[in-house]
């Protein structure tokens, strides 16, 4: 026997994976006839709506401070700027950008000549019926207005003597 199975390796070895793959194949359709998930064509039935007893996707109110709001406006124009600093351009106020800058590779020197910092170091709120503004300076003392009209919906500003932002 063993001088056969020296002989013929090859087939044993090719019986032997044929074999186990049988088994899969019957052992995975065994199970799949017994499984509980059947064809929702065949088999439909109506189920009535169970009102809820247990506190599975309830919300609650969350206070985020003007702080905190500062600093989110702040994250979020710099994440923009890294990722794509001529995109970013266009966070900048429509009519501050055209008179500040003569365009997306002025505004990328200008950005690159920054020592950015997304750590805020004080920063102020003003609020009218229309919008809200926050003025931003970072750890490095660059100044940063957002002029919000909802939330994370802003414009840009980076000084505020080109134009009048208020």
């Amino acid at each position: 026997m063993k001088e056969f199975i020296r002989k013929n390796i090859l087939l044993v070895i090719l019986i032997s994976v044929f074999v186990v793959l049988l088994l899969a194949i019957l052992i995975r359709n065994y199970l799949a006839s017994k499984s509980i998930y059947k064809d929702s064509t065949l088999n439909e039935k109506i189920y009535d709506m169970v009102p809820k007893t247990y506190e599975v996707n309830e919300y609650s109110n969350m206070l985020i401070s003007d702080d905190d709001m500062a600093r989110i406006y702040l994250n979020d124009y710099l994440k923009n700027v890294n990722k794509d600093m001529r995109a970013s351009y266009y966070l900048l106020d429509e009519e501050y950008r055209n008179e500040r800058f003569n365009g997306v590779n002025d505004y990328v020197n200008y950005i690159n000549n920054l020592r950015i910092y997304n750590l805020v170091e004080k920063y102020y709120k003003k609020e009218t019926k229309d919008y809200i503004i926050y003025g931003v300076y970072d750890a490095n003392g660059n100044f940063y207005a957002f002029k919000t009209n909802g939330v994370m919906q802003y414009k840009v500003y980076l000084d505020d003597q080109t134009v009048e932002i208020w």
